[in-house]
C-alpha cells in the first residue's frame, strides 16, 4: 500500500473512467491504466509519441490497441491451444501501485492467482517500472517464486504515431536474421537496408541489437529505443486487408502507426529457474529530425 505520492505523480482516471497513474516531468506526461499496467499515452511538447486506434475500448480487463500493452507469458497464440488468449494475460490483469518515487516513478505488481493458474500452471510475480524525465524508461521485472523452473515470452508491444507509414522507416536492424510471419508480405525486400513499409508487416527479429531507430519524416522526428536484455524485435503493420479484421481500428489506421516491440519471443524464450528473476528493459528518446 502506497500512502502517499511523490512529485510528479498522481491518481487520475483514463478516458474510460478506469482508474490510472500519471507522471509529469519535463515538458512530459505519460498515463498510464492499473488494467494491464498499460502505457496508454507519452505526450511531450511535440504531442503524443505512442499511437492509439480510433475507436479505442477502455474496458475492464480489456487492453487498448495502442500505447504500449505487456505482454506475457506468451507471444501471439498460445502454440498448442489457440483458445488460449492471444499474447498471453498480463496485459488484462488488474495491476496495483506497489512503489512510487523517487521523482515521477512508479513500480506496478501482480502475480498468479486461481484464474492465471488456469491459463498457465505456476507462480509468478511481474513489476513494471515506469520513470519519466527526458527519456520514458520503463523495465519488466520477472520473478519465479515456485519451486520448479519454467520458460516465457514477454513483449513490450509499442505502438509508435507516424503520421504517414509510407515515410516512416526502421534503422538497426539491416542484416539481422528475421522471420516474416505477415499473411501478404512485401516480396523481395532487402535485409540488407533500412525497413520500409510497402505491405503487410509482421517480422520477428532474432538476435536484434540494443539501439534501433524509428524515424517519421511525416512527424519531425526520430524515436530511438535502447533495450536491455531483449534479444527479440517485432516491427508489425497490418496494411489494410488485415486492419479491416481488427478491433477498435477503422479503415485507414494503418497509415499512421506501427509497432516496435521489444521482447524475447521464440528462441529467445527466457527459462527461469526456482527462485529466479529475468528484467528486460526499455527506454525511449524523441528527437526532433
Amino acid at each position: 500500500m502506497v500512502d502517499s505520492l511523490p512529485a510528479g505523480v498522481v491518481w487520475t482516471v483514463d478516458p474510460g473512467g478506469r482508474r490510472a497513474l500519471q507522471l509529469d516531468a519535463a515538458g512530459g506526461r505519460v498515463l498510464v491504466a492499473l488494467c494491464g499496467a498499460q502505457v496508454l499515452s507519452w505526450h511531450t511538447r511535440d504531442g503524443d509519441v505512442l499511437w492509439t486506434a480510433s475507436k479505442p475500448e477502455y474496458a475492464a480487463g480489456k487492453p487498448v490497441r495502442g500505447g504500449i500493452p505487456v505482454v506475457f507469458p506468451w507471444f501471439g497464440d498460445h502454440r498448442s491451444d489457440p483458445k488460449l488468449p492471444a499474447h498471453g494475460f498480463a496485459r488484462t490483469l488488474e495491476w496495483r501501485l506497489e512503489r512510487a518515487g523517487p521523482g515521477p516513478r512508479i513500480v506496478l505488481a501482480t502475480g498468479d492467482d486461481e484464474r492465471t493458474r488456469q491459463l498457465w500452471p505456476h507462480a509468478f510475480r511481474l513489476q513494471f517500472e515506469i520513470a519519466l524525465g527526458t527519456e520514458l524508461s520503463m523495465a519488466l521485472h520477472v520473478h519465479n517464486p515456485g519451486p520448479q523452473p519454467w520458460a516465457f515470452e514477454a513483449a513490450l508491444h509499442t505502438y509508435f504515431g507516424v503520421g504517414d507509414v509510407h515515410q516512416a522507416s526502421v534503422h538497426g536492424l539491416e542484416r539481422v536474421a528475421c522471420t516474416e510471419t505477415a499473411s501478404a508480405p512485401e516480396v523481395g525486400w532487402d535485409p540488407a537496408a533500412p525497413l520500409r513499409f510497402r505491405a503487410e508487416t509482421d517480422r520477428v527479429f532474432h538476435g536484434a541489437p540494443d539501439r534501433i531507430e524509428l524515424r517519421a519524416p511525416a512527424l519531425r522526428r526520430t524515436v530511438v529505443l535502447h533495450a536491455r536484455d531483449a534479444r527479440s524485435a517485432i516491427v508489425w503493420n497490418p496494411w489494410p486487408a488485415k486492419t479491416a479484421r481488427l478491433s477498435q481500428m477503422i479503415a485507414d489506421d494503418w497509415t499512421r502507426f506501427c509497432c516496435i516491440e521489444t521482447a524475447n519471443v521464440r528462441q529467445h524464450a527466457i527459462t527461469l529457474a526456482a527462485g529466479g528473476a529475468h528484467t528486460m528493459a526499455l527506454r525511449l528518446q524523441c528527437l526532433p529530425s
